[in-house]
């Protein structure tokens, strides 16, 4: 801080020696205006002065009043330009928590107050409740506790937040008796702290509502060495620090709103995902948790290719959320595609069964009608072999069909006996002879590899199209903006064999890469899948470090996943 003064040497003295404290501190004479540019109060010279200027020199008593006027115009401007600075600073946060610590620091700062609390009101009258959010103290410390208590008039906080008067108190322990509040002197007895000046405002929001109470505790007097009282501008200073206060804590508040709407939002999405395919229950949360564990391996890793990425707290929220949100497009997928988890749907597998059966019934009847038409005699001993030989038949074929049915890789003489299916036949209701198996379901039984066929494969990936356009149509916050296109990107491969879009290295993001990983591994080494076991760690890491060499996957990533033992996450090595 800097007061210049610029007056001829010789009466330099005369005004030194009337001045004291602050000012005095503060106070710097000025030779020569026109060098230096405007001093801030200009006497008996030739200059321009910002707030008061005398080319004659007008008297000891007279130049002591201006300079002091200028004094006083000089901590208007000061503290308006501090507020400008806190305003700025309040506006650049948005955590609520910091935002109240920051608050404390600059009003301290500001009206030089030793301690200083914030409570903050919610609630409907007559019901609202003030949260003791913060506090702040230079001389003593204790453990903070945050505590809701009702708004009562007789405390000294809750009649400033239903009046919406200031209270600038000089002694809190001479209160008059007839007060309608109290000091309450219980963290005075149990610090063993001396409160004595206060100053309360309400921290009033743009339309006058009391969002909180700012309370400062204890004007700290430099020059007397002690504690003073808050000055009437001391108390315009803070009316005016609370009412941005207030405006930054509303807007905190809403920020916190909505981020707690997008939490519950994506909470019921995750949960409508695992209602709609239980199979995979816990699946969104693993690579979630995989995926931001990878990020924040990133940020603790200095060097490397990856070594100058950052991922901030807004961009670990936004990985989160792309995370959790990656399948959801999964509502837009046929349930009985979604979780197939044999090639042939179990209603089809049961026809076909009982088909059988009934051929195996036909082929006797046919034998023994024959039998008899031929006036052979009823010979129990060859019946009951026909009927044996015709069980074992259907045994045989049921059991490859149940073979072919299962989503494991098919054995070569699996895939040589289906073409026996397709020479079956059987009556159907109507008399005709019909094929046994339909060509459809013999198509599904030769699938070499898992329980899908090929359109079915297709429905299966279009559910990262579908998370896409689903996440598109949300508006998100500026933070949050690339929740869709991370989650988009999550199949793709750095080779272009990925999908939807094929995209090349260049054009992924390094959060889907990330999630990529984190995806296949929770895939490979789930317990919950019905038609497969959990891979062992090992033989799942080995499976990565494959693709990472096919160049599929972020190899330094990869890297970085193994060496931070990221999946210890979700799976713990034994």
């Amino acid at each position: 801080m800097r007061f210049t003064v610029a007056i001829p040497p010789e009466h330099r003295n005369t005004v030194l020696d009337r001045v004291a404290g602050e000012m005095r501190r503060a106070l710097v004479f000025q030779d020569a205006p026109a060098v230096d540019g405007p001093a801030d109060v200009v006497l008996g010279l030739d200059g321009e002065g910002q707030f008061a200027s005398c080319a004659t020199w007008p008297g000891a008593d007279a130049a002591l009043a201006l300079v002091k006027a200028g004094w006083e115009r000089f901590k208007d401007r000061r503290s308006m330009e501090r507020l400008h600075e806190v305003g700025r600073a309040l506006a650049s946060e948005q955590n609520l928590d910091r935002l109240m610590d920051l608050i404390l620091t600059q009003a301290r700062e500001l009206l030089q107050a030793e301690a200083g609390s914030i409570y903050l009101l919610s609630g409907e009258a007559p019901k609202r409740e003030m949260l003791f959010a913060h506090t702040q103290n230079a001389k003593v410390k204790l453990p903070f506790h945050r505590v809701t208590m009702p708004v009562s008039l007789r405390t000294l906080a809750g009649f400033v937040a239903l009046t919406g008067q200031c209270l600038n108190i000089e002694d809190v322990y001479r209160i008059p008796a007839d007060s309608p509040f109290t000091f309450n002197d219980s963290f005075d007895r149990q610090a063993g702290y001396r409160t004595t000046s206060v100053l309360v405002v309400p921290m009033q929001d743009t339309e006058g509502e009391v969002l909180g109470i700012l309370q400062l505790l204890n004007r700290v007097e430099e020059d007397a060495g002690g504690i003073g009282t808050f000055s009437a501008e001391d108390e315009r200073l803070a009316q005016s620090l609370a009412g941005q206060a207030a405006v930054a804590v509303r807007n905190a508040q809403l920020r916190e709103e909505i981020e707690q709407l997008f939490e519950g939002f994506v909470a019921a999405s995750v949960t409508a995902i695992e209602a709609r395919d239980p199979v995979t229950s816990g699946h969104s949360g693993r690579v979630a948790d995989l995926t931001v564990g990878l990020a924040e391996a990133v940020n603790a890793t200095p060097n490397g290719v990856y070594g100058e990425l950052l991922f901030t707290d807004r961009q670990l929220r936004e990985i989160r959320y792309a995370s959790l949100l990656h399948d959801f497009g999964k509502v837009g997928v046929r349930e009985q595609v979604l979780v197939k988890a044999k090639k042939l749907e179990p209603s089809q597998l049961e026809i076909i069964l009982q088909r059988l059966r009934q051929r195996e019934l036909e082929q006797a009847l046919d034998l023994l009608s024959g039998a008899w038409k031929g006036g052979e005699a009823f010979d129990r001993t060859r019946w009951d072999q026909v009927i044996g030989d015709r069980q074992a038949e259907t045994e045989r074929l049921m059991q490859l069909i149940r073979q072919s049915n299962e989503p494991t890789v098919m054995a070569q003489g699996v895939a040589e006996g289906l073409g026996l299916l397709e020479e079956l036949t059987f009556t159907h209701w109507s008399g005709e002879r019909r094929g046994l198996v339909e060509s459809e379901d013999v198509a599904r039984l030769r699938i070499r590899k898992g329980s899908l066929s090929e359109a079915e494969r297709l429905e299966i990936e279009s559910h990262v199209t579908h998370t896409f356009r689903f996440l598109e149509r949300i508006p998100w916050t500026r933070d949050l903006a690339g929740v869709p296109e991370i989650a988009y990107a999550h199949h793709e491969r750095l080779s272009g064999k990925g999908y939807p879009r094929q995209l090349g290295e260049p054009e992924i993001p390094v959060q889907s890469r990330a999630m990529a990983i984190a995806d296949v591994f929770d895939a490979l080494t789930a317990r919950d899948r019905p038609y497969k076991g959990a891979v062992p760690l090992d033989r799942s890491l080995s499976i990565l470090e494959e693709e990472a060499r096919e160049g599929a996957i972020d190899r330094p990533l990869l890297d970085l996943f193994i060496e931070a033992k990221v999946f210890e996450r979700t799976v713990p090595r034994g």
